[in-house]
């Protein structure tokens, strides 16, 4: 009797490693062993939410039971050898739970044989589930494993492409991105992250890389973190990475000579700035007003833009003119309207304002460098 339950143990271990060699190499698994012990199979997690099913068991009703009398009370914690039972309505369930990246999974096998059936089949059942949790669970190391040795690729590709390669390197470069979903010598974006610490998901940070996408962290500051991402140009970024705790995405425009990285980088850079609180900031939608401004970052400019706005901002009156009659299109109508005075005080207003400056507001030049230092003011406050 010993001997014939070690070839089945075997049978079993040799049907549901096969099976692994799957497009879904879980569903695939269950189907195996709803054909070894009959009835249904599923896999739940912690929270009730069937992961796959396959059979006819109500799966709700599995699911709540699961939940309830498996994972209550800490029961399911971690891996459990001995497997669990229970019955719901007409089903015989059995159950085995274990533990998969930092949350816990039962795989539940029921059918509705009637009780001598299911006694007889006990030992079959308990063998399938403790072989099924031991491939589960080494599936998900090895793909871990991958998914960790992906990530290092894609951190190191990253930091070689921001240093800067030689364009006798591009095509070697453009063969490894190929392991990443890019295609050799196709439009690609860079991307400088930034998001907040405190509510940053560890699955944007540690998110798998691969479909377009290199991902690293670039830098970590107690009020915020950097990342940088290179990225196809038809990658869904927005989907990808509007998430909360995002403090803007800064992105070049597209190119195609990965030795341009370091220079689309600084572009990021600049686009960054201009990003609104959780926007995204493409450089070749920026108008130029905006990229001057977003260029005027560094403390030397913060001082000059403090200095030309704390001359206009003098007068109380005046500034509050000045600002709205920019908001209105430089419109005199509209602009004593909004603020409820009569045309003359607006007039009257913005002429003082040109004897601080000793130019015309009519003159673009002067009309560039105010709405330029009020952008920048605007990006700094925002920042």
């Amino acid at each position: 009797m010993r001997a014939r339950q070690e070839i089945s143990q075997e049978r079993i271990f040799d049907e549901l490693l096969m099976s692994l060699d799957a497009v879904d190499p879980v569903e695939s698994m269950l189907k195996k062993v709803v054909r070894l012990c009959g009835g249904s199979a599923l896999v739940i997690n912690e929270l009730g939410e069937v992961v796959r099913s396959v059979g006819a068991a109500p799966s709700h009703l599995v699911s709540e039971w699961i939940r309830s009398s498996v994972f209550s009370g800490g029961i399911g914690s971690g891996s459990h050898l001995e497997t669990i039972r229970g019955t719901i309505g007409r089903w015989d369930v059995s159950a085995r739970t274990m533990r998969i990246r930092l949350r816990d999974h039962a795989v539940v096998v029921a059918s509705q044989d009637d009780e001598e059936a299911v006694g007889d089949r006990r030992a079959e059942v308990d063998a399938v589930l403790d072989t099924v949790s031991k491939l589960l669970r080494a599936f998900a190391g090895f793909e871990s494993f991958s998914i960790s040795n992906r990530n290092e690729e894609s951190a190191r590709l990253l930091r070689d492409l921001e240093v800067g390669i030689s364009v006798g390197r591009e095509a070697s470069l453009w063969r490894s991105l190929e392991r990443f979903g890019f295609s050799a010598f196709e439009p690609v974006r860079v991307l400088r992250i930034r998001t907040d610490p405190e509510q940053t998901s560890t699955e944007l940070r540690r998110a798998e890389v691969g479909n377009g996408l290199l991902l690293s962290d670039s830098g970590t500051m107690p009020t915020e973190i950097e990342m940088i991402a290179l990225c196809k140009t038809d990658y869904e970024i927005r989907q990808r990475f509007d998430e909360p705790g995002l403090i803007g995405i800064g992105i070049s425009g597209p190119f195609t000579a990965l030795s341009q990285v370091p220079e689309m980088l600084r572009a990021a850079d600049v686009a960054l700035v201009a990003a609104a609180d959780g926007g995204f900031a493409y450089v070749d939608e920026l108008r130029p007003i905006e990229w001057a401004a977003a260029r005027m970052n560094s403390r030397f400019d913060r001082q000059l833009i403090s200095r030309f706005l704390g001359l206009l901002s003098e007068s109380e009156d005046a500034w509050t003119t000045l600002t709205t009659y920019i908001d209105c299109g430089a419109k005199i109508s509209e602009t004593a309207a909004r603020l409820h005075v009569h045309e003359n005080t607006v007039r009257y207003r913005l002429g003082q304002i040109e004897k601080k400056l000793n130019r015309r507001l009519s003159d673009p030049f002067t009309m560039a460098d105010i709405v330029i230092a009020f952008e920048s003011k605007r990006m700094e406050i925002a920042r």
